[in-house]
């Protein structure tokens, strides 16, 4: 097959639109401060192996239909089966939130796959990943899987992290795995049927799927909790009103004391202590959000009265455990309520509860 006019119209008509997504993806990115730079420098390097893999694809594309292969076959194979594990790994690093213990450990199999790819190329190593026949048939080697587990491998990661953000992300799993499940099956379309391109636009699709969703809940979330913020607070109340609920209003103690003498890395601990605590004693139970410096809010849709006090009492007595107190007040909406009453009437308890904790009363 030669490079005609009609090979170069398919390869525009099916490459263009994804790389003007990812070079306009990497414009955003390069003017984006909602991210830390970490952050931000590996979506880059994510979008800049997707911009290699589509042009790799594209080689692959002309190469395989050649009488016989060249080394622009070799490279386009081998700079496949480097990029795709390492899209991957960028985007296990983004997902873990840079929380990955063992760095290094982490980046062993990448490093090792890129290695075995780069070496393929060369003609005393054809055979070892990859080689092709004098027609220009393809032949997996020994290592012909690498690329696959290794791939595998961070998708896993990848999933495994989104799930650890569970607490703070409920949707974040969910859309790691439809990411996946578009990825997998754009494999096995291009392994089983001999579709071109197809896993390329899926990686690019789901690199700016996957930054937009992340930038989103830079919106939603406070930074320091990651709690829902003040604005979602009242946007989500407005959803909910045909369904009873219980509201809980806490407020953390003394912070401005915290702030004023001991500075705010004193009062960033505080609340850093206390959120902690709320989300392992509320989280399984209701959504939590910070509306204010040190006022936090809960939304109980399926817990009854009894069983907010009792969470309540719990995690206020795990509190004794710290020189903090968060004083809590709770109260009951049903469809029809004034809903500015019902958070009027949890924040008078709460402020009541001030004192019942300074008297050493529970709620």
């Amino acid at each position: 097959m030669e490079f005609t006019f009609t090979t170069a119209r398919l390869l525009i008509q099916t490459e263009f639109a994804p790389l003007v997504s990812i070079f306009v993806l990497m414009a955003f990115i390069k003017t984006n401060v909602s991210f830390s730079d970490s952050t931000n420098r590996s979506f880059l390097l994510a979008c800049g192996a997707a911009i290699l893999l589509t042009c790799s694809d594209s080689m692959r594309f002309i190469t395989a239909h050649m009488d016989h292969p060249t080394i622009y076959r070799y490279i386009s194979a081998g700079a496949g089966y480097a990029l795709r594990p390492l899209i991957l790994f960028r985007l296990t690093i983004i997902s873990s939130r840079y929380k990955i213990r063992n760095k290094f450990l982490m980046a062993i199999p990448i490093v090792f796959c890129t290695f075995i790819s780069i070496l393929s190329i060369f003609p005393f190593a054809h055979g070892l990943m990859f080689s092709f026949s004098d027609d220009n048939k393809f032949v997996r080697g020994p290592f012909g899987y690498l690329s696959h587990i290794v791939s595998l491998f961070y998708a896993f990661q990848v999933v495994y992290y989104s799930l650890k953000n569970f607490m703070y992300n409920k949707f974040e799993p969910v859309i790691v795995i439809i990411m996946e499940i578009a990825a997998f099956t754009a494999t096995f379309m291009e392994n089983r049927y001999k579709y071109d391109f197809v896993l390329s636009q899926v990686m690019i699709s789901s690199i700016i799927f996957y930054y937009f969703f992340l930038l989103t809940q830079t919106f939603k979330r406070d930074t320091l909790t990651h709690f829902l913020n003040r604005r979602i607070f009242y946007l989500e109340l407005k959803h909910l009103l045909k369904d009873p609920f219980i509201i809980l209003s806490m407020d953390l103690n003394n912070l401005k004391v915290f702030n004023d003498t001991q500075g705010h890395a004193a009062g960033d601990k505080a609340i850093i202590t206390v959120t902690t605590e709320m989300t392992r004693t509320f989280s399984k139970y209701a959504t939590l959000y910070r509306t204010g410096g040190d006022e936090f809010m809960a939304i109980f849709k399926k817990s009854s009265i009894s069983e907010v006090v009792n969470l309540v009492s719990v995690f206020q007595k795990n509190l004794e455990k710290t020189e903090y107190q968060v004083a809590c007040g709770y109260a009951s909406y049903t469809p029809g309520d004034d809903i500015d009453k019902i958070i009027s009437l949890s924040d008078e308890r709460m402020y009541e509860n001030k004192v019942n904790l300074k008297q050493n009363k529970n709620i």
